[in-house]
């Protein structure tokens, strides 16, 4: 791709990856973990559990993660360094960022849509329960 292509792409399905030296790139959802890029934005529906892996933790300790929610209702559970949950409600047109290495999860209250920009490589995931 050189610079006087116009790209267009459906938010369903696909990320942007925005790469060190500015490049930005659409890609699609499921080859999320082979991009080279600094960070991917997405969109995505939230619906219940199964749609935002609510039964795993994720940190992402290259950087912090943005979330921005666009429509319904989340719950956006952190995990303390003494294994404590705080629970934080975020509700249409909020946005949070998640501090870099911070165990989160999300529970879904009312369905919606919600942006999440995030570092490209090196999250990590465990099982609800499971040892860190």
């Amino acid at each position: 791709m050189n610079d006087n292509t116009l790209t267009i792409f459906p938010l369903d399905g696909h990320l942007l990856a925005l790469h060190p030296d500015a490049l930005a790139l659409a890609i699609p959802y499921h080859a999320r973990g082979k991009s080279r890029a600094d960070w991917i934005i997405g969109v995505k529906h939230v619906s219940d559990a199964q749609s935002v892996h609510g039964d795993h933790w994720e940190r992402h300790p290259r950087g912090d993660e943005t979330l921005c929610l666009l429509e319904g209702s989340i719950e956006l559970v952190l995990q303390t360094d003494d294994g404590a949950e705080r629970r934080i409600a975020l509700q249409a047109g909020q946005a949070c960022i998640v501090p870099r290495g911070t165990w989160h999860r999300l529970q879904v209250d009312v369905p919606g849509r919600l942006l999440f920009i995030t570092p490209s490589i090196g999250s990590e995931h465990r099982k609800v329960g499971g040892a860190a």
